[in-house]
């Protein structure tokens, strides 16, 4: 890992934060958890953990923490490390059949040796909050956008919504091409009229093709990739990236290398990574008020 480096405070990128985001989110909901209130249902999310997973009790943890401020019910079901996927499935349905529970979310990937197709496609889509299933990855890479979407690339468009960066004819290039951030993400940005380029490890000149980009995106996983050559000035870098090392929470953009160039650049932790559990409160507010449909 290279050591931090000073910045250069006079000539710093503008820093696109979680915090005022997840502000506006929390407000476009308060009508309808009111509503819920009022007739006696509190919007409830039920997690699935296999195992004893650092990375899932991490985001566990952090997930009802979160749901737990907004107001939204958890129930944290975990099953031992090797269940068969005949117990898994039922403890899915088993959830799918419970009135009192909106959202269920499936920490993936699942452990070595079950069909993980199988086992998400057996969440009903409407409680699908993760928007995993077949059904819902189907409407958003459609552009239809009637179900729910990964939460990752909701959390992208909630941030240029909020600074009120219109997308319509921008060059926008996604680095990173994965079926939970970069093609649903295109797919969003596509039907907003946006012109994509989508990149991956075969990309030639995946830097150069990078500085093109008026709205640079990395979904990739990989720490700090993104450095001072991959950027130029007057873009908005976004990092969806997120990887655990040694404790700590890195992203794929290297900040002190990027911040010095370009005019706006979201931070990890809290920028995009830190919207995404407000996405997921949203979604689960959002299924308990259709399930429950007067």
């Amino acid at each position: 890992m290279k050591p931090a480096k000073s910045r250069d405070c006079s000539k710093m990128a503008v820093e696109y934060t979680a915090k005022a985001v997840n502000a506006g989110i929390q407000e476009s909901w308060q009508s309808d958890l009111k509503a819920l209130a009022d007739r006696g249902i509190k919007p409830t999310l039920a997690t699935v953990r296999i195992g004893h997973k650092g990375a899932d009790i991490s985001y566990e943890k952090g997930a009802t923490k979160t749901m737990q401020k907004y107001g939204i019910g958890v129930k944290n079901i975990v099953l031992d490390p090797q269940p068969s996927e005949e117990a898994v499935i039922a403890q899915i349905e088993a959830l799918n059949q419970d009135p009192t529970v909106h959202g269920i979310l499936l920490f993936q990937p699942l452990p070595e040796g079950y069909d993980d197709k199988r086992v998400i496609q057996a969440i009903d889509p409407k409680k699908d909050v993760d928007g995993a299933t077949d059904q819902n990855l189907s409407d958003t890479l459609s552009g239809r956008l009637d179900g729910f979407a990964y939460c990752a690339p909701e959390a992208v468009m909630a941030l240029l919504d909020h600074y009120q960066i219109d997308v319509y004819g921008k060059r926008v290039v996604i680095i990173g091409c994965g079926i939970v951030v970069g093609r649903p993400l295109a797919s969003i940005l596509l039907k907003r009229r946006a012109t994509v380029t989508m990149c991956n490890t075969g990309t030639r000149d995946l830097a150069g093709v990078a500085r093109g980009a008026e709205i640079l995106i990395a979904a990739t996983g990989r720490i700090h990739m993104v450095t001072k050559d991959f950027v130029s000035p007057g873009q908005i870098v976004i990092d969806v990236g997120t990887t655990f090392q040694d404790g700590k929470l890195y992203g794929d953009v290297d900040l002190d290398e990027v911040a010095p160039i370009v005019d706006a650049v979201t931070p990890t932790p809290g920028g995009v990574s830190g919207i995404t559990s407000t996405i997921l409160a949203k979604h689960v507010i959002t299924a308990a008020v259709k399930l429950n449909k007067a």
